[in-house]
């Protein structure tokens, strides 16, 4: 018998939202303008056993920086706001955006936190029973800036930012008896070098084309971080049209972290690469995984998708081909809130042999 499975319910579609300013009495540069922008908002309630009840708003607003071509990528920026009835909270708001016909790119995040998050252990051999939940309250900051150097590919800086408090551990539970790094709060401050090539035809919805980014981060004490540690990622995607509108998406994962890594930021399984598999069950310091999604149309503005996922956790890199690995499968519908960029609604339902999930949020997974 399965326990303690997370079971997560979005209740969606109590209201849509899409504003284009518009004022025909206006001439026609401000009506220009205003157009440029387009947002498209809507509420959100979900539950799981961790965080109970939960509701709030997501968001998104799309446009060009003045005075960028209207050809090139659009700018955009989310925003996402949720409280629960265990008093936790959450708001987020990542960001992209383009300048110079998208020879500049600044993309991240900024959030506050005071969440609950699973543990299970480390490592692939982490017990499903032993799964108990602890809180935390951080601020975040994601933020990298490139350049591009030739056609499609870029390369910059990059910093990552948590402030880790008022971590809240179950007494004499399995996270408090492990020798993990970070179990006493901390600070993550690391900087390190972004590059990637990217010829995909859109960035929200790319129907062609190839995306490979590569990260290495190292801490910095002169920044403040509490730990010494480094880490390093590849992220590869791949799309390919199958007939008018349908769409094959594929995501290749690997990455690596020092044996100083803290806890909350050793790879993990259960991420949007890996949907089906409760949030971190699995995690250690190197991680492989890879994901097949195949994205339909159905009527009008409505979608769906069909995807696949296996992966796995290990102690290094060298270890992951000799690690046992997990696969998950699921499907999803999909509603376009925003015709003119391609931004979607995304709903999907994922299952491995542990249980399954829902998720409700905007865009693609990848």
């Amino acid at each position: 018998m399965i326990k303690n499975t997370v079971l997560s319910i979005a209740i969606i579609c109590c209201c849509y939202l899409t504003t284009v300013a518009q004022n025909k009495n206006k001439s026609k540069q401000d009506s220009t303008v205003k157009k440029n922008l387009k947002i498209s908002a809507f509420p959100v309630a979900f539950y799981t056993p961790e965080t109970a009840f939960g509701f709030g708003g997501l968001g998104i607003g799309t446009f060009w920086l003045n005075p960028e071509n209207r050809d090139t990528r659009p700018s955009s920026v989310q925003l996402g706001l949720s409280y629960t009835t265990k008093s936790q909270f959450l708001l987020y708001m990542p960001f992209e955006f383009y300048r110079d016909n998208e020879k500049w790119r600044v993309v991240g995040e900024f959030g506050f936190y005071k969440y609950f998050y699973n543990f299970y252990g480390v490592g692939m051999d982490a017990k499903e029973a032993d799964e108990e939940t602890y809180e935390v309250t951080f601020p975040r900051v994601r933020f990298s800036i490139v350049r591009e150097l030739f056609t499609n590919f870029s390369i910059g800086v990059g910093y990552e930012f948590d402030n880790f408090s008022n971590l809240k551990i179950k007494e004499n539970g399995i996270l408090s008896s492990s020798e993990v790094i970070g179990k006493r709060d901390g600070t993550i401050s690391n900087i390190g070098l972004v590059a990637f090539y990217d010829a995909r035809d859109h960035i929200f919805y790319p129907t062609k084309g190839i995306y490979i980014q590569g990260n290495v981060f190292t801490s910095s004490q002169i920044l403040g971080s509490s730990f010494s540690y480094y880490k390093a990622e590849l992220d590869t995607r791949y799309y390919q049209k199958l007939g008018k509108r349908h769409i094959l998406a594929s995501n290749l994962f690997l990455a690596h972290s020092s044996n100083n890594t803290p806890f909350y930021d050793l790879y993990y399984l259960g991420s949007k690469r890996t949907r089906g598999i409760n949030n971190r069950r699995f995690q250690d310091n190197a991680e492989l995984s890879f994901a097949l999604e195949y994205r339909f149309p159905i009527a009008g503005r409505f979608g769906g998708a069909a995807f696949g996922s296996t992966g796995t956790v290990a102690s290094d890199l060298a270890k992951v081909l000799q690690s046992s690995y997990i696969n998950a499968a699921g499907v999803g519908l999909r509603y376009i809130i925003n015709k003119r960029d391609g931004v979607r609604l995304r709903v999907d339902y994922a299952m491995s042999n542990e249980g399954g999930n829902f998720y409700f949020t905007i865009k693609e997974a990848f």
